[in-house]
Protein backbone atom coordinates (compact mmCIF):
# COMPACT_ATOMS: atom_id res chain seq x y z
CA UNK A 1 0.00 0.00 0.00
CA UNK A 2 3.33 2.16 1.01
CA UNK A 3 4.61 1.56 -2.94
CA UNK A 4 0.90 2.27 -3.88
CA UNK A 5 0.73 5.80 -2.07
CA UNK A 6 3.94 6.84 -3.07
CA UNK A 7 3.86 6.14 -7.43
CA UNK A 8 0.78 8.28 -6.95
CA UNK A 9 2.67 11.12 -5.31
CA UNK A 10 5.16 10.59 -8.01
CA UNK A 11 2.79 10.40 -10.70
CA UNK A 12 1.15 13.67 -9.71
CA UNK A 13 4.44 15.11 -9.51
CA UNK A 14 4.88 14.65 -13.48
CA UNK A 15 1.10 16.28 -13.79
CA UNK A 16 1.34 19.35 -12.13
CA UNK A 17 0.39 22.43 -14.63
CA UNK A 18 3.50 23.66 -16.84
CA UNK A 19 4.05 26.72 -15.08
CA UNK A 20 6.16 29.23 -17.18
CA UNK A 21 8.39 31.85 -15.18
CA UNK A 22 7.17 35.26 -15.41
CA UNK A 23 8.45 37.29 -17.32
CA UNK A 24 9.57 40.83 -16.71
CA UNK A 25 8.00 43.82 -17.26
CA UNK A 26 10.11 44.79 -19.97
CA UNK A 27 9.57 41.74 -21.80
CA UNK A 28 5.83 41.74 -21.39
CA UNK A 29 5.82 45.34 -23.35
CA UNK A 30 7.84 44.39 -25.68
CA UNK A 31 5.67 41.31 -26.62
CA UNK A 32 2.78 43.78 -26.56
CA UNK A 33 4.55 45.87 -28.80
CA UNK A 34 5.85 42.98 -31.43
CA UNK A 35 2.61 41.57 -31.43
CA UNK A 36 0.75 44.73 -32.46
CA UNK A 37 3.59 45.59 -34.77
CA UNK A 38 2.90 41.94 -36.43
CA UNK A 39 -0.68 43.17 -36.74
CA UNK A 40 -0.49 46.66 -38.71
CA UNK A 41 2.20 44.94 -40.70
CA UNK A 42 0.33 42.28 -41.45
CA UNK A 43 -3.51 42.83 -41.00
CA UNK A 44 -4.20 44.55 -44.40
CA UNK A 45 -2.71 41.34 -46.33
CA UNK A 46 -4.75 39.06 -43.95
CA UNK A 47 -7.87 40.74 -44.42
CA UNK A 48 -7.45 41.94 -47.92
CA UNK A 49 -8.73 38.25 -50.10
CA UNK A 50 -11.70 38.66 -47.83
CA UNK A 51 -12.81 42.54 -48.80
CA UNK A 52 -12.51 41.30 -52.36
CA UNK A 53 -14.92 38.86 -52.05
CA UNK A 54 -17.31 41.09 -50.12
CA UNK A 55 -16.93 43.32 -52.51
CA UNK A 56 -17.77 41.61 -55.81
CA UNK A 57 -20.50 39.55 -54.13
CA UNK A 58 -22.27 42.85 -52.57
CA UNK A 59 -21.85 44.20 -55.98
CA UNK A 60 -24.27 41.92 -57.45
CA UNK A 61 -27.70 41.20 -58.44
CA UNK A 62 -28.99 44.58 -59.59
CA UNK A 63 -30.42 43.93 -62.44
CA UNK A 64 -31.91 41.34 -64.56
CA UNK A 65 -32.60 43.80 -67.41
CA UNK A 66 -32.27 47.23 -68.67
CA UNK A 67 -35.63 47.94 -69.61
CA UNK A 68 -37.56 51.00 -67.78
CA UNK A 69 -40.75 52.73 -69.10
CA UNK A 70 -40.78 56.15 -69.57
CA UNK A 71 -43.59 56.83 -67.68
CA UNK A 72 -46.52 54.72 -65.74
CA UNK A 73 -49.90 55.27 -64.62
CA UNK A 74 -49.21 54.06 -61.43
CA UNK A 75 -45.46 53.09 -60.15
CA UNK A 76 -44.69 49.08 -59.67
CA UNK A 77 -42.61 47.41 -57.38
CA UNK A 78 -40.73 44.27 -58.08
CA UNK A 79 -39.73 42.09 -54.90
CA UNK A 80 -36.74 40.19 -55.57
CA UNK A 81 -34.57 37.26 -53.08
CA UNK A 82 -31.46 37.13 -54.53
CA UNK A 83 -28.75 34.29 -54.03
CA UNK A 84 -24.91 34.61 -54.64
CA UNK A 85 -21.86 32.27 -54.40
CA UNK A 86 -18.60 32.98 -55.03
CA UNK A 87 -15.60 30.35 -55.34
CA UNK A 88 -12.41 30.96 -53.57
CA UNK A 89 -9.28 30.70 -55.14
CA UNK A 90 -6.81 28.74 -53.78
CA UNK A 91 -4.54 32.15 -53.81
CA UNK A 92 -6.39 33.72 -52.13
CA UNK A 93 -5.87 31.66 -49.00
CA UNK A 94 -2.50 32.83 -47.99
CA UNK A 95 -0.26 35.90 -48.22
CA UNK A 96 3.42 36.41 -47.52
CA UNK A 97 3.99 37.82 -43.79
CA UNK A 98 6.17 40.50 -42.99
CA UNK A 99 8.63 40.78 -40.21
CA UNK A 100 8.50 44.01 -38.24
CA UNK A 101 12.14 45.23 -37.95
CA UNK A 102 14.99 47.89 -38.35
CA UNK A 103 17.93 49.19 -39.65
CA UNK A 104 20.01 50.54 -36.69
CA UNK A 105 20.33 54.77 -36.88
CA UNK A 106 22.02 56.75 -34.23
CA UNK A 107 19.70 59.51 -34.89
CA UNK A 108 16.75 56.79 -34.30
CA UNK A 109 18.34 55.97 -30.68
CA UNK A 110 18.52 59.56 -29.63
CA UNK A 111 14.55 59.75 -28.77
CA UNK A 112 15.28 57.25 -26.13
CA UNK A 113 17.72 59.12 -24.40
CA UNK A 114 20.97 61.63 -24.96
CA UNK A 115 23.76 59.28 -26.93
CA UNK A 116 27.39 60.29 -26.65
CA UNK A 117 29.41 57.93 -28.13
CA UNK A 118 33.39 57.64 -27.98
CA UNK A 119 34.45 54.92 -30.39
CA UNK A 120 37.98 55.37 -29.52
CA UNK A 121 37.14 54.93 -25.28
CA UNK A 122 33.79 52.52 -25.22
CA UNK A 123 33.79 53.63 -21.14
CA UNK A 124 34.15 57.17 -22.05
CA UNK A 125 30.71 57.58 -24.06
CA UNK A 126 27.80 59.21 -22.33
CA UNK A 127 24.23 57.40 -22.79
CA UNK A 128 21.21 58.63 -20.61
CA UNK A 129 18.14 56.48 -21.51
CA UNK A 130 15.00 58.09 -20.66
CA UNK A 131 13.21 55.87 -22.63
CA UNK A 132 13.98 51.85 -21.43
CA UNK A 133 11.19 50.37 -22.63
CA UNK A 134 10.90 52.24 -26.30
CA UNK A 135 15.06 51.59 -26.21
CA UNK A 136 14.39 47.93 -25.81
CA UNK A 137 11.67 47.62 -27.89
CA UNK A 138 13.86 49.45 -30.66
CA UNK A 139 16.98 47.56 -30.68
CA UNK A 140 14.90 44.38 -30.80
CA UNK A 141 13.50 44.91 -34.41
CA UNK A 142 17.45 46.15 -35.47
CA UNK A 143 18.18 42.67 -34.20
CA UNK A 144 15.74 41.14 -36.17
CA UNK A 145 17.04 43.17 -39.13
CA UNK A 146 20.26 41.88 -38.44
CA UNK A 147 19.00 38.44 -38.20
CA UNK A 148 17.07 38.44 -40.96
CA UNK A 149 20.18 39.98 -42.86
CA UNK A 150 22.62 37.02 -41.49
CA UNK A 151 19.52 34.18 -42.66
CA UNK A 152 19.74 33.48 -38.68
CA UNK A 153 16.20 34.53 -38.73
CA UNK A 154 13.86 33.43 -41.32
CA UNK A 155 10.23 34.39 -40.93
CA UNK A 156 7.68 31.85 -42.78
CA UNK A 157 7.48 32.10 -46.81
CA UNK A 158 3.69 32.09 -46.34
CA UNK A 159 0.68 32.30 -44.07
CA UNK A 160 -2.93 31.60 -44.07
CA UNK A 161 -5.33 34.62 -44.94
CA UNK A 162 -8.97 35.35 -43.12
CA UNK A 163 -9.74 33.11 -45.89
CA UNK A 164 -7.36 30.32 -45.53
CA UNK A 165 -7.20 27.35 -42.38
CA UNK A 166 -4.21 26.98 -40.77
CA UNK A 167 -1.91 29.11 -37.63
CA UNK A 168 1.16 30.14 -38.96
CA UNK A 169 3.93 30.57 -36.08
CA UNK A 170 7.05 33.15 -36.27
CA UNK A 171 9.83 31.05 -34.30
CA UNK A 172 12.74 32.99 -32.38
CA UNK A 173 15.63 31.17 -30.86
CA UNK A 174 16.64 33.01 -28.02
CA UNK A 175 20.40 31.91 -28.04
CA UNK A 176 20.42 34.00 -31.56
CA UNK A 177 18.58 36.53 -30.49
CA UNK A 178 21.24 36.90 -27.22
CA UNK A 179 23.90 36.79 -29.59
CA UNK A 180 22.53 39.15 -32.35
CA UNK A 181 22.51 41.70 -29.14
CA UNK A 182 25.78 41.03 -27.90
CA UNK A 183 27.31 41.76 -31.51
CA UNK A 184 25.20 44.90 -31.87
CA UNK A 185 26.90 47.87 -33.27
CA UNK A 186 25.83 49.69 -29.85
CA UNK A 187 25.98 47.49 -27.32
CA UNK A 188 29.54 47.74 -26.41
CA UNK A 189 28.63 51.75 -25.61
CA UNK A 190 25.83 50.77 -23.31
CA UNK A 191 25.58 51.31 -19.24
CA UNK A 192 26.07 47.88 -17.64
CA UNK A 193 22.51 48.10 -15.96
CA UNK A 194 21.03 48.15 -19.80
CA UNK A 195 23.34 45.62 -21.30
CA UNK A 196 21.93 43.02 -18.12
CA UNK A 197 17.70 44.42 -18.50
CA UNK A 198 18.66 43.65 -22.44
CA UNK A 199 19.94 40.14 -21.91
CA UNK A 200 17.49 39.46 -19.54
CA UNK A 201 14.55 40.48 -21.90
CA UNK A 202 15.89 38.43 -25.11
CA UNK A 203 16.21 35.45 -22.88
CA UNK A 204 12.64 35.73 -22.12
CA UNK A 205 11.19 36.57 -25.41
CA UNK A 206 8.37 33.85 -26.38
CA UNK A 207 9.80 31.48 -28.42
CA UNK A 208 6.99 31.59 -30.93
CA UNK A 209 4.82 34.58 -31.87
CA UNK A 210 1.44 32.87 -33.73
CA UNK A 211 -0.03 34.67 -36.66
CA UNK A 212 -3.82 34.11 -37.01
CA UNK A 213 -5.27 31.23 -38.84
CA UNK A 214 -8.42 31.57 -40.85
CA UNK A 215 -11.79 30.36 -41.33
CA UNK A 216 -11.21 27.59 -43.60
CA UNK A 217 -13.42 29.02 -46.19
CA UNK A 218 -13.30 27.81 -49.50
CA UNK A 219 -17.06 29.28 -50.46
CA UNK A 220 -18.71 32.67 -49.98
CA UNK A 221 -22.57 32.52 -50.30
CA UNK A 222 -24.98 35.89 -49.62
CA UNK A 223 -28.40 36.24 -49.95
CA UNK A 224 -30.26 39.71 -50.11
CA UNK A 225 -33.88 41.03 -50.24
CA UNK A 226 -34.20 43.71 -52.45
CA UNK A 227 -37.37 45.99 -53.64
CA UNK A 228 -37.36 47.94 -57.05
CA UNK A 229 -39.76 50.97 -57.28
CA UNK A 230 -40.83 52.76 -60.85
CA UNK A 231 -40.87 54.45 -63.23
CA UNK A 232 -40.96 58.06 -63.31
CA UNK A 233 -39.09 60.25 -66.39
CA UNK A 234 -37.24 56.22 -67.65
CA UNK A 235 -35.60 55.96 -63.94
CA UNK A 236 -36.57 52.91 -61.25
CA UNK A 237 -35.29 53.17 -57.87
CA UNK A 238 -33.71 50.57 -55.90
CA UNK A 239 -33.23 49.63 -52.08
CA UNK A 240 -31.92 46.16 -49.94
CA UNK A 241 -32.07 46.22 -46.53
CA UNK A 242 -30.97 43.54 -44.07
CA UNK A 243 -31.47 44.10 -40.35
CA UNK A 244 -29.63 43.80 -37.82
CA UNK A 245 -28.87 39.78 -37.53
CA UNK A 246 -26.80 38.26 -34.99
CA UNK A 247 -24.74 35.56 -37.50
CA UNK A 248 -23.11 33.53 -34.53
CA UNK A 249 -19.77 33.94 -33.41
CA UNK A 250 -17.26 33.47 -36.53
CA UNK A 251 -19.70 35.79 -38.36
CA UNK A 252 -20.62 38.40 -35.06
CA UNK A 253 -23.78 40.97 -35.13
CA UNK A 254 -24.23 42.20 -38.94
CA UNK A 255 -26.58 45.01 -40.81
CA UNK A 256 -26.70 45.63 -44.73
CA UNK A 257 -28.89 48.10 -46.51
CA UNK A 258 -28.01 50.00 -50.03
CA UNK A 259 -30.11 52.05 -52.14
CA UNK A 260 -29.58 52.92 -56.26
CA UNK A 261 -31.41 54.46 -58.92
CA UNK A 262 -31.20 52.96 -62.47
CA UNK A 263 -32.04 55.19 -65.89
CA UNK A 264 -32.75 54.53 -69.25
CA UNK A 265 -30.56 55.50 -71.71
CA UNK A 266 -32.18 53.86 -74.52
CA UNK A 267 -35.46 55.66 -74.54
CA UNK A 268 -33.77 58.60 -75.79
CA UNK A 269 -32.80 56.83 -79.32
CA UNK A 270 -36.11 54.50 -79.22
CA UNK A 271 -38.29 54.80 -82.67
CA UNK A 272 -41.94 54.89 -82.89
CA UNK A 273 -43.18 52.14 -85.00
CA UNK A 274 -46.66 51.29 -86.22
CA UNK A 275 -48.33 47.81 -87.12
CA UNK A 276 -50.28 46.58 -89.51
CA UNK A 277 -53.75 47.39 -87.56
CA UNK A 278 -52.66 51.12 -86.38
CA UNK A 279 -51.39 50.48 -83.16
CA UNK A 280 -48.32 52.41 -82.26
CA UNK A 281 -45.86 51.57 -80.00
CA UNK A 282 -42.27 52.13 -79.00
CA UNK A 283 -39.30 50.11 -80.50
CA UNK A 284 -35.35 49.88 -79.54
CA UNK A 285 -33.26 47.11 -80.96
CA UNK A 286 -31.93 46.64 -77.38
CA UNK A 287 -32.63 48.08 -73.81
CA UNK A 288 -29.71 50.21 -72.27
CA UNK A 289 -29.82 51.62 -68.80
CA UNK A 290 -26.90 53.29 -66.57
CA UNK A 291 -26.96 52.58 -62.81
CA UNK A 292 -25.72 53.51 -59.70
CA UNK A 293 -25.85 51.99 -56.32
CA UNK A 294 -24.13 53.02 -52.74
CA UNK A 295 -24.83 50.55 -49.95
CA UNK A 296 -23.32 50.33 -46.41
CA UNK A 297 -22.79 47.28 -43.39
CA UNK A 298 -22.17 47.37 -40.36
CA UNK A 299 -20.44 44.43 -38.75
CA UNK A 300 -19.33 43.68 -34.34
CA UNK A 301 -18.00 40.32 -32.89
CA UNK A 302 -16.21 39.02 -30.17
CA UNK A 303 -13.26 37.07 -31.90
CA UNK A 304 -11.41 34.29 -30.75
CA UNK A 305 -10.46 32.51 -27.12
CA UNK A 306 -9.53 36.02 -25.76
CA UNK A 307 -12.43 37.78 -27.01
CA UNK A 308 -10.78 40.46 -28.72
CA UNK A 309 -13.26 42.62 -30.42
CA UNK A 310 -14.14 43.56 -33.87
CA UNK A 311 -15.62 46.91 -35.47
CA UNK A 312 -16.13 47.80 -38.85
CA UNK A 313 -18.02 49.75 -41.21
CA UNK A 314 -18.13 49.67 -45.33
CA UNK A 315 -19.25 52.13 -48.00
CA UNK A 316 -19.66 49.96 -50.95
CA UNK A 317 -20.26 51.50 -54.45
CA UNK A 318 -21.91 50.31 -57.75
CA UNK A 319 -21.61 51.79 -61.01
CA UNK A 320 -22.81 49.75 -63.83
CA UNK A 321 -23.97 50.16 -67.55
CA UNK A 322 -26.45 47.32 -68.07
CA UNK A 323 -27.50 46.28 -71.64
CA UNK A 324 -30.62 43.34 -72.29
CA UNK A 325 -32.29 42.21 -75.39
CA UNK A 326 -36.29 40.37 -75.52
CA UNK A 327 -37.11 37.85 -77.68
CA UNK A 328 -40.01 37.23 -78.29
CA UNK A 329 -41.36 37.32 -74.63
CA UNK A 330 -39.44 34.07 -74.58
CA UNK A 331 -36.19 34.92 -73.00
CA UNK A 332 -34.54 37.86 -72.19
CA UNK A 333 -30.71 38.40 -72.25
CA UNK A 334 -28.58 41.00 -70.25
CA UNK A 335 -25.33 41.38 -69.34
CA UNK A 336 -22.98 44.65 -68.29
CA UNK A 337 -19.87 46.16 -67.61
CA UNK A 338 -19.77 47.47 -63.75
CA UNK A 339 -16.73 49.46 -61.56
CA UNK A 340 -16.85 48.44 -57.87
CA UNK A 341 -15.08 50.20 -55.20
CA UNK A 342 -15.48 49.44 -51.36
CA UNK A 343 -13.84 51.04 -48.39
CA UNK A 344 -13.76 49.53 -44.73
CA UNK A 345 -13.23 51.06 -41.27
CA UNK A 346 -12.09 48.53 -38.93
CA UNK A 347 -11.36 49.07 -35.51
CA UNK A 348 -9.74 45.97 -33.37
CA UNK A 349 -9.18 45.78 -30.12
CA UNK A 350 -7.35 42.95 -29.00
CA UNK A 351 -5.29 40.94 -26.67
CA UNK A 352 -1.97 38.92 -26.66
CA UNK A 353 -2.83 35.25 -27.83
CA UNK A 354 -2.99 32.79 -25.14
CA UNK A 355 0.05 30.99 -26.30
CA UNK A 356 1.79 34.53 -25.68
CA UNK A 357 0.21 34.98 -22.62
CA UNK A 358 0.74 31.23 -21.51
CA UNK A 359 4.50 31.61 -22.60
CA UNK A 360 5.12 35.28 -20.19
CA UNK A 361 3.33 33.30 -17.04
CA UNK A 362 0.61 35.58 -17.92
CA UNK A 363 -0.99 32.09 -18.19
CA UNK A 364 -0.87 28.57 -17.38
CA UNK A 365 -1.08 25.24 -19.29
CA UNK A 366 -2.48 22.44 -17.79
CA UNK A 367 -1.55 19.32 -19.18
CA UNK A 368 -4.25 16.88 -17.39
CA UNK A 369 -6.91 19.01 -19.57
CA UNK A 370 -4.35 19.71 -22.43
CA UNK A 371 -5.49 23.49 -22.43
CA UNK A 372 -4.44 26.82 -21.54
CA UNK A 373 -6.33 27.76 -18.42
CA UNK A 374 -8.54 31.37 -18.35
CA UNK A 375 -7.11 33.96 -16.04
CA UNK A 376 -6.39 33.34 -12.23
CA UNK A 377 -5.52 36.77 -10.40
CA UNK A 378 -3.38 37.10 -8.98
CA UNK A 379 -0.71 35.07 -10.11
CA UNK A 380 -1.89 34.97 -13.47
CA UNK A 381 -3.40 37.84 -14.44
CA UNK A 382 -3.91 37.32 -18.41
CA UNK A 383 -3.19 40.82 -20.39
CA UNK A 384 -4.54 43.00 -18.98
CA UNK A 385 -3.79 45.95 -21.61
CA UNK A 386 -5.25 45.27 -24.42
CA UNK A 387 -4.21 46.97 -27.65
CA UNK A 388 -6.34 48.61 -30.29
CA UNK A 389 -5.44 49.12 -34.15
CA UNK A 390 -7.57 50.65 -37.07
CA UNK A 391 -7.11 49.26 -40.60
CA UNK A 392 -8.79 51.06 -43.49
CA UNK A 393 -8.94 48.58 -46.61
CA UNK A 394 -9.71 49.74 -50.37
CA UNK A 395 -10.62 47.94 -52.70
CA UNK A 396 -11.26 48.75 -56.39
CA UNK A 397 -12.46 46.19 -59.05
CA UNK A 398 -13.97 45.84 -62.86
CA UNK A 399 -16.71 43.28 -63.72
CA UNK A 400 -18.45 41.82 -66.16
CA UNK A 401 -21.85 40.06 -66.46
CA UNK A 402 -24.13 38.14 -68.21
CA UNK A 403 -27.42 36.30 -67.31
CA UNK A 404 -30.66 35.25 -68.50
CA UNK A 405 -33.77 36.34 -67.24
CA UNK A 406 -37.87 34.04 -68.09
CA UNK A 407 -41.18 35.18 -67.15
CA UNK A 408 -43.99 33.78 -65.99
CA UNK A 409 -46.72 36.30 -65.63
CA UNK A 410 -45.97 38.31 -62.87
CA UNK A 411 -42.83 35.89 -61.81
CA UNK A 412 -39.51 36.03 -63.13
CA UNK A 413 -36.51 33.66 -62.68
CA UNK A 414 -32.95 34.85 -63.92
CA UNK A 415 -29.51 33.92 -63.49
CA UNK A 416 -26.22 35.16 -64.56
CA UNK A 417 -22.37 35.23 -63.97
CA UNK A 418 -19.84 37.91 -62.92
CA UNK A 419 -16.39 38.19 -64.22
CA UNK A 420 -14.29 39.81 -61.76
CA UNK A 421 -10.94 39.15 -59.69
CA UNK A 422 -13.13 37.15 -57.40
CA UNK A 423 -16.30 35.65 -59.79
CA UNK A 424 -19.61 35.23 -58.59
CA UNK A 425 -22.33 33.15 -59.90
CA UNK A 426 -25.67 34.42 -58.98
CA UNK A 427 -29.70 33.81 -59.49
CA UNK A 428 -32.75 34.20 -58.12
CA UNK A 429 -36.58 34.97 -58.42
CA UNK A 430 -39.05 37.93 -58.80
CA UNK A 431 -42.15 38.96 -58.55
CA UNK A 432 -43.83 42.40 -60.07
CA UNK A 433 -46.86 43.94 -59.09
Amino acid sequence: MKKIFVLIIVLLGFVQPILAAPASEYTIDLARNFSKDIFDLNGVPYLSPMVKAVNATSNSRFYTKAYVPRSVSKPYFKITVNGMAGIVRNSDKFYSPQLPMDSFSINKLTQYGTININIFDPSKSEIVIRDTAGLINYLFKTVLFDGYKSGKIVPPKKASSILGKDTTQLHLDNAVLTELVQNHVIYQYLPQEIKDTLLNVMKQVPSFFTLPAGGNISTIVAGVPQIEIGSLYGTEFLLRVVPPLDLGKYIGKFAFWGFGIKHSISQYFTDFVQTSDGEIYEYAPFDLALQVVYQGTNLQNKVGVTQSDLKANAQIWNANINISKSFDDIIDLYGGFSFDYIDIDARFKYFLPVETQMQLGLLRYDPVLDKIMPPEPPEYPGDTKPQTTKINLINRSWKATFGLNKAFGNFSIFADYNFSRFNIFSAGIQYKF
